[in-house]
Protein backbone atom coordinates (compact mmCIF):
# COMPACT_ATOMS: atom_id res chain seq x y z
CA UNK A 1 0.00 0.00 0.00
CA UNK A 2 1.25 3.70 -0.79
CA UNK A 3 0.39 6.26 1.61
CA UNK A 4 1.54 9.96 1.53
CA UNK A 5 3.82 11.84 4.20
CA UNK A 6 4.74 14.78 5.09
CA UNK A 7 8.10 16.08 3.00
CA UNK A 8 9.58 18.26 5.74
CA UNK A 9 9.19 15.38 8.10
CA UNK A 10 10.16 12.94 5.95
CA UNK A 11 13.51 15.22 5.21
CA UNK A 12 14.31 15.97 9.13
CA UNK A 13 13.75 11.87 9.77
CA UNK A 14 16.36 11.41 6.75
CA UNK A 15 18.77 13.76 7.88
CA UNK A 16 18.88 12.24 11.38
CA UNK A 17 19.34 9.13 10.30
CA UNK A 18 23.08 10.04 7.76
CA UNK A 19 23.80 11.88 11.05
CA UNK A 20 23.53 8.98 12.89
CA UNK A 21 25.83 7.32 10.10
CA UNK A 22 28.69 9.83 10.74
CA UNK A 23 27.93 12.30 8.05
CA UNK A 24 28.50 16.02 8.88
CA UNK A 25 25.21 17.85 9.72
CA UNK A 26 25.85 20.00 6.03
CA UNK A 27 26.35 16.54 3.80
CA UNK A 28 23.57 14.89 5.84
CA UNK A 29 21.03 17.79 4.74
CA UNK A 30 22.76 17.51 0.85
CA UNK A 31 21.99 13.95 0.99
CA UNK A 32 18.77 13.91 2.29
CA UNK A 33 17.46 16.62 -0.01
CA UNK A 34 18.34 14.77 -3.28
CA UNK A 35 16.06 11.88 -1.88
CA UNK A 36 13.27 14.21 -1.05
CA UNK A 37 13.74 16.38 -3.99
CA UNK A 38 13.69 12.94 -5.54
CA UNK A 39 9.91 11.65 -4.45
CA UNK A 40 8.62 15.21 -4.72
CA UNK A 41 9.25 14.85 -8.06
CA UNK A 42 7.11 11.48 -8.41
CA UNK A 43 10.30 9.33 -8.95
CA UNK A 44 9.50 6.86 -6.24
CA UNK A 45 12.19 4.34 -7.35
CA UNK A 46 15.19 6.43 -6.98
CA UNK A 47 13.79 8.27 -3.82
CA UNK A 48 14.09 6.85 0.07
CA UNK A 49 13.33 3.70 -1.57
CA UNK A 50 17.17 3.79 -2.34
CA UNK A 51 18.05 4.06 1.35
CA UNK A 52 18.34 0.33 2.19
CA UNK A 53 20.97 -0.09 -0.53
CA UNK A 54 22.95 2.52 0.57
CA UNK A 55 22.75 1.16 4.55
CA UNK A 56 24.05 -1.70 2.80
CA UNK A 57 26.59 -0.37 0.87
CA UNK A 58 27.58 1.66 3.96
CA UNK A 59 27.64 -1.33 6.08
CA UNK A 60 29.82 -3.71 3.47
CA UNK A 61 32.37 -0.53 2.88
CA UNK A 62 31.37 0.04 -0.52
CA UNK A 63 30.32 3.46 0.35
CA UNK A 64 33.26 5.38 2.18
CA UNK A 65 31.53 7.57 5.15
CA UNK A 66 34.77 10.00 5.44
CA UNK A 67 35.60 10.18 1.64
CA UNK A 68 36.33 13.46 -0.24
CA UNK A 69 36.37 14.07 -4.00
CA UNK A 70 39.89 14.85 -5.53
CA UNK A 71 40.20 16.34 -8.43
CA UNK A 72 43.51 14.57 -10.32
CA UNK A 73 43.75 16.35 -13.79
CA UNK A 74 42.05 19.29 -14.36
CA UNK A 75 41.90 22.18 -17.74
CA UNK A 76 40.18 25.44 -17.45
CA UNK A 77 37.06 23.23 -19.02
CA UNK A 78 37.64 20.18 -17.60
CA UNK A 79 37.96 17.69 -14.92
CA UNK A 80 38.72 14.27 -13.88
CA UNK A 81 37.67 13.70 -10.00
CA UNK A 82 38.61 10.42 -7.35
CA UNK A 83 35.49 10.35 -5.34
CA UNK A 84 37.17 7.28 -3.47
CA UNK A 85 33.79 5.56 -3.22
CA UNK A 86 32.33 8.36 -0.95
CA UNK A 87 28.27 8.72 -1.11
CA UNK A 88 27.36 9.46 -4.59
CA UNK A 89 25.30 12.55 -3.73
CA UNK A 90 27.97 14.24 -2.61
CA UNK A 91 29.88 13.12 -5.64
CA UNK A 92 27.73 14.66 -7.64
CA UNK A 93 26.94 17.86 -5.70
CA UNK A 94 30.83 18.26 -5.85
CA UNK A 95 30.91 17.45 -9.99
CA UNK A 96 28.68 19.07 -11.18
CA UNK A 97 29.28 22.81 -9.21
CA UNK A 98 32.85 22.63 -10.39
CA UNK A 99 31.44 22.05 -14.35
CA UNK A 100 29.11 24.98 -13.23
CA UNK A 101 31.92 27.11 -12.02
CA UNK A 102 34.20 26.20 -15.15
CA UNK A 103 31.09 27.19 -17.58
CA UNK A 104 30.50 30.56 -15.56
CA UNK A 105 33.95 31.23 -16.13
CA UNK A 106 34.92 29.45 -19.80
CA UNK A 107 31.10 28.66 -21.21
CA UNK A 108 31.55 25.11 -21.01
CA UNK A 109 32.52 22.96 -18.07
CA UNK A 110 32.75 19.00 -18.55
CA UNK A 111 33.78 17.22 -14.96
CA UNK A 112 33.94 12.93 -15.19
CA UNK A 113 33.85 11.42 -11.82
CA UNK A 114 35.33 7.52 -11.13
CA UNK A 115 35.25 5.75 -7.73
CA UNK A 116 32.35 6.81 -7.06
CA UNK A 117 28.38 5.26 -5.94
CA UNK A 118 25.06 5.36 -6.93
CA UNK A 119 24.05 9.25 -7.02
CA UNK A 120 20.53 8.88 -7.37
CA UNK A 121 18.63 10.28 -10.46
CA UNK A 122 21.00 12.32 -13.23
CA UNK A 123 18.20 14.84 -13.77
CA UNK A 124 18.61 16.13 -10.16
CA UNK A 125 22.67 17.21 -11.14
CA UNK A 126 21.62 18.01 -14.91
CA UNK A 127 19.05 20.58 -13.06
CA UNK A 128 21.37 21.91 -10.90
CA UNK A 129 22.93 23.59 -13.81
CA UNK A 130 19.81 24.81 -15.22
CA UNK A 131 18.79 26.34 -11.88
CA UNK A 132 21.80 28.66 -12.67
CA UNK A 133 21.08 29.65 -15.91
CA UNK A 134 22.82 26.92 -17.67
CA UNK A 135 21.98 23.53 -20.07
CA UNK A 136 22.83 21.29 -17.56
CA UNK A 137 23.98 17.02 -18.36
CA UNK A 138 24.94 13.94 -16.09
CA UNK A 139 25.20 10.70 -16.53
CA UNK A 140 26.30 7.45 -14.99
CA UNK A 141 27.37 4.06 -15.46
CA UNK A 142 26.01 1.44 -13.27
CA UNK A 143 26.75 -2.90 -12.76
CA UNK A 144 25.68 -4.60 -15.30
CA UNK A 145 21.94 -4.32 -16.46
CA UNK A 146 21.25 -3.88 -19.84
CA UNK A 147 21.18 -7.22 -22.17
CA UNK A 148 23.35 -5.77 -25.32
CA UNK A 149 21.42 -6.28 -28.71
CA UNK A 150 21.14 -9.95 -29.85
CA UNK A 151 23.23 -10.58 -26.10
CA UNK A 152 21.80 -13.86 -23.49
CA UNK A 153 23.24 -12.03 -20.86
CA UNK A 154 23.70 -8.26 -19.33
CA UNK A 155 26.89 -6.44 -19.83
CA UNK A 156 26.11 -2.49 -19.98
CA UNK A 157 24.56 -0.77 -16.91
CA UNK A 158 21.24 0.92 -17.25
CA UNK A 159 23.50 4.04 -17.88
CA UNK A 160 20.97 6.85 -17.61
CA UNK A 161 20.90 10.45 -18.81
CA UNK A 162 19.56 13.89 -17.32
CA UNK A 163 19.30 16.80 -19.03
CA UNK A 164 18.07 19.88 -18.43
CA UNK A 165 17.56 23.41 -19.60
CA UNK A 166 16.16 27.12 -18.62
CA UNK A 167 13.05 27.26 -19.53
CA UNK A 168 9.05 28.81 -18.56
CA UNK A 169 7.06 28.18 -16.68
CA UNK A 170 9.36 25.62 -15.27
CA UNK A 171 12.58 24.06 -16.36
CA UNK A 172 12.83 20.96 -19.02
CA UNK A 173 14.19 17.92 -17.41
CA UNK A 174 14.41 15.30 -19.26
CA UNK A 175 15.78 12.23 -17.26
CA UNK A 176 16.09 8.95 -18.53
CA UNK A 177 17.67 5.56 -18.21
CA UNK A 178 19.13 3.75 -21.28
CA UNK A 179 17.28 0.55 -20.82
CA UNK A 180 13.15 0.33 -20.80
CA UNK A 181 12.84 1.02 -17.79
CA UNK A 182 15.48 1.20 -14.64
CA UNK A 183 16.11 -1.45 -12.33
CA UNK A 184 14.42 0.82 -9.22
CA UNK A 185 11.40 0.56 -11.00
CA UNK A 186 11.63 -2.90 -11.10
CA UNK A 187 11.84 -2.95 -7.25
CA UNK A 188 9.02 -0.80 -6.57
CA UNK A 189 6.62 -3.16 -8.71
CA UNK A 190 7.51 -5.75 -6.50
CA UNK A 191 7.49 -3.97 -3.15
CA UNK A 192 3.77 -3.05 -4.28
CA UNK A 193 3.00 -6.81 -5.89
CA UNK A 194 2.22 -5.74 -9.48
CA UNK A 195 3.05 -7.13 -12.88
CA UNK A 196 4.79 -5.08 -15.13
CA UNK A 197 4.98 -5.23 -19.43
CA UNK A 198 6.53 -7.96 -21.10
CA UNK A 199 9.13 -5.93 -22.55
CA UNK A 200 11.08 -4.66 -19.67
CA UNK A 201 12.70 -7.92 -18.83
CA UNK A 202 14.09 -10.81 -20.73
CA UNK A 203 15.14 -13.91 -19.92
CA UNK A 204 17.97 -15.16 -22.54
CA UNK A 205 18.13 -12.32 -24.44
CA UNK A 206 14.65 -12.78 -26.43
CA UNK A 207 12.12 -14.36 -23.58
CA UNK A 208 10.00 -12.13 -21.90
CA UNK A 209 9.41 -12.17 -18.18
CA UNK A 210 6.05 -10.33 -17.05
CA UNK A 211 3.26 -11.31 -14.68
CA UNK A 212 5.81 -12.87 -12.26
CA UNK A 213 6.31 -10.27 -9.74
CA UNK A 214 7.87 -13.18 -7.77
CA UNK A 215 9.21 -15.31 -10.13
CA UNK A 216 12.58 -16.31 -8.77
CA UNK A 217 14.04 -15.69 -12.43
CA UNK A 218 13.62 -11.95 -11.38
CA UNK A 219 16.07 -12.36 -8.71
CA UNK A 220 19.06 -13.09 -11.28
CA UNK A 221 18.72 -9.37 -12.61
CA UNK A 222 21.72 -8.55 -9.59
CA UNK A 223 23.67 -11.87 -10.48
CA UNK A 224 26.87 -11.39 -12.57
CA UNK A 225 26.66 -12.67 -16.11
CA UNK A 226 23.54 -13.94 -15.20
CA UNK A 227 21.15 -14.62 -18.51
CA UNK A 228 18.08 -12.26 -17.08
CA UNK A 229 18.64 -8.65 -17.96
CA UNK A 230 16.86 -5.66 -18.91
CA UNK A 231 15.93 -4.89 -22.28
CA UNK A 232 17.58 -2.19 -23.54
CA UNK A 233 15.45 1.35 -24.81
CA UNK A 234 13.08 -0.24 -27.64
CA UNK A 235 12.99 -3.47 -26.52
CA UNK A 236 15.40 -6.85 -27.66
CA UNK A 237 15.21 -6.51 -31.13
CA UNK A 238 16.60 -3.93 -34.26
CA UNK A 239 13.07 -4.05 -35.97
CA UNK A 240 11.97 -1.86 -32.06
CA UNK A 241 15.02 -0.16 -32.07
CA UNK A 242 16.66 -1.61 -29.06
CA UNK A 243 20.23 -1.00 -30.63
CA UNK A 244 19.49 2.69 -30.14
CA UNK A 245 19.04 2.61 -26.36
CA UNK A 246 21.89 -0.03 -26.73
CA UNK A 247 24.23 2.38 -28.32
CA UNK A 248 22.71 5.18 -25.71
CA UNK A 249 24.80 3.07 -22.93
CA UNK A 250 27.88 2.70 -25.27
CA UNK A 251 27.79 6.43 -25.04
CA UNK A 252 27.11 6.95 -21.42
CA UNK A 253 29.77 4.29 -20.80
CA UNK A 254 32.44 6.60 -23.03
CA UNK A 255 31.72 9.99 -20.99
CA UNK A 256 31.90 8.60 -17.38
CA UNK A 257 34.61 5.48 -17.34
CA UNK A 258 36.08 5.64 -20.21
CA UNK A 259 36.82 9.18 -20.38
CA UNK A 260 37.86 9.25 -16.33
CA UNK A 261 39.55 5.45 -16.64
CA UNK A 262 37.63 4.26 -14.17
CA UNK A 263 35.57 1.19 -13.61
CA UNK A 264 33.41 0.15 -16.52
CA UNK A 265 29.78 -1.52 -15.77
CA UNK A 266 30.58 -5.26 -16.41
CA UNK A 267 33.69 -4.50 -13.32
CA UNK A 268 30.74 -3.24 -11.12
CA UNK A 269 29.39 -5.39 -8.86
CA UNK A 270 27.44 -4.83 -5.05
CA UNK A 271 29.62 -6.35 -2.99
CA UNK A 272 33.43 -5.37 -4.13
CA UNK A 273 34.77 -2.10 -2.09
CA UNK A 274 37.16 -1.44 -4.73
CA UNK A 275 35.00 -0.80 -8.03
CA UNK A 276 32.63 1.82 -8.26
CA UNK A 277 30.60 3.56 -10.62
CA UNK A 278 31.55 6.83 -12.60
CA UNK A 279 29.74 9.68 -13.84
CA UNK A 280 29.74 12.51 -15.74
CA UNK A 281 28.85 16.57 -15.39
CA UNK A 282 28.05 18.86 -18.10
CA UNK A 283 27.32 22.61 -18.03
CA UNK A 284 26.96 25.13 -20.91
CA UNK A 285 26.83 28.71 -20.90
CA UNK A 286 23.88 29.83 -23.37
CA UNK A 287 25.55 33.09 -23.48
CA UNK A 288 28.48 31.49 -25.59
CA UNK A 289 26.06 31.51 -28.72
CA UNK A 290 23.99 34.86 -28.54
CA UNK A 291 21.76 36.56 -25.66
CA UNK A 292 20.80 33.90 -23.41
CA UNK A 293 17.64 35.55 -22.47
CA UNK A 294 16.37 35.36 -26.02
CA UNK A 295 17.45 32.07 -26.32
CA UNK A 296 15.75 30.67 -23.44
CA UNK A 297 12.73 32.87 -24.33
CA UNK A 298 12.08 30.83 -27.92
CA UNK A 299 13.23 27.76 -25.89
CA UNK A 300 10.27 28.33 -23.95
CA UNK A 301 7.99 29.15 -27.07
CA UNK A 302 8.51 26.67 -28.57
CA UNK A 303 7.90 23.96 -25.92
CA UNK A 304 4.25 25.59 -25.23
CA UNK A 305 4.01 25.24 -29.17
CA UNK A 306 3.78 22.01 -28.30
CA UNK A 307 1.95 21.49 -25.36
CA UNK A 308 -0.97 23.44 -27.83
CA UNK A 309 -0.97 20.52 -30.56
CA UNK A 310 -4.02 18.99 -30.93
CA UNK A 311 -4.11 15.82 -28.06
CA UNK A 312 -5.65 12.74 -28.54
CA UNK A 313 -9.12 12.86 -27.21
CA UNK A 314 -8.43 12.34 -23.20
CA UNK A 315 -5.15 13.09 -23.11
CA UNK A 316 -2.77 15.95 -22.15
CA UNK A 317 0.12 16.81 -24.03
CA UNK A 318 3.40 17.18 -21.64
CA UNK A 319 7.08 18.24 -22.31
CA UNK A 320 9.69 16.68 -20.58
CA UNK A 321 9.33 18.54 -16.87
CA UNK A 322 5.90 19.46 -16.75
CA UNK A 323 4.39 16.15 -14.91
CA UNK A 324 7.27 16.08 -12.06
CA UNK A 325 6.22 20.28 -11.88
CA UNK A 326 2.83 18.71 -11.23
CA UNK A 327 4.18 15.93 -9.04
CA UNK A 328 6.29 18.54 -6.90
CA UNK A 329 3.33 21.29 -6.37
CA UNK A 330 1.13 17.99 -5.12
CA UNK A 331 3.39 16.70 -2.85
CA UNK A 332 4.64 20.38 -1.23
CA UNK A 333 0.68 19.65 -0.19
CA UNK A 334 -0.44 17.14 0.13
CA UNK A 335 2.77 14.96 0.76
CA UNK A 336 5.04 12.48 -0.48
CA UNK A 337 4.05 9.17 -1.83
CA UNK A 338 6.05 5.98 -0.13
CA UNK A 339 4.96 2.64 -0.21
CA UNK A 340 4.81 0.21 3.14
CA UNK A 341 7.70 -2.09 2.88
CA UNK A 342 10.02 0.99 2.06
CA UNK A 343 8.62 2.84 5.35
CA UNK A 344 9.34 -0.44 7.28
CA UNK A 345 12.81 -0.59 5.56
CA UNK A 346 13.53 3.10 6.95
CA UNK A 347 12.33 2.06 10.18
CA UNK A 348 14.43 -0.65 10.46
CA UNK A 349 17.62 1.39 9.07
CA UNK A 350 16.45 4.09 11.91
CA UNK A 351 16.08 1.59 15.08
CA UNK A 352 19.36 -0.05 14.59
CA UNK A 353 20.93 3.47 14.18
CA UNK A 354 19.19 4.57 17.47
CA UNK A 355 16.89 7.01 15.32
CA UNK A 356 13.57 7.87 16.79
CA UNK A 357 10.53 7.99 14.01
CA UNK A 358 7.34 7.51 15.12
CA UNK A 359 6.91 11.89 15.09
CA UNK A 360 8.30 11.99 11.57
CA UNK A 361 5.69 9.15 9.79
CA UNK A 362 2.52 10.27 11.20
Amino acid sequence: MIKKYDSEKMLQLVVKIYKAYGFSSADSKKIAHTLIYTDMHGIESHGVQRMTMYDKFIQNGKIKINSTPEIVKETTVSAVIDAHFGIGQLNGIYSMNLAIKKAKEHGVGIVTTKKSSHYGIAGFYANMAAEQGLIGMSSTNSRPGMVPTNSTQPFVGTNPIGFAMPAKPHNFILDFATTTVPQGKIEVYRKLGKDFPEFWVAKDGIDPIYDHTNDQDLDLLRVPKSNVGLTPLGGVSELTGGHKGFGLGIIVEIFTSILSQGDISSEIDGSNPEVGPCQSFIAIDPDIFGNKEAIIARFSDYLQEIRELPAVTGRTIYVHGDKEQISYLDAKENGIKIDDVTISEIKSIATRLGVSFKEYLS
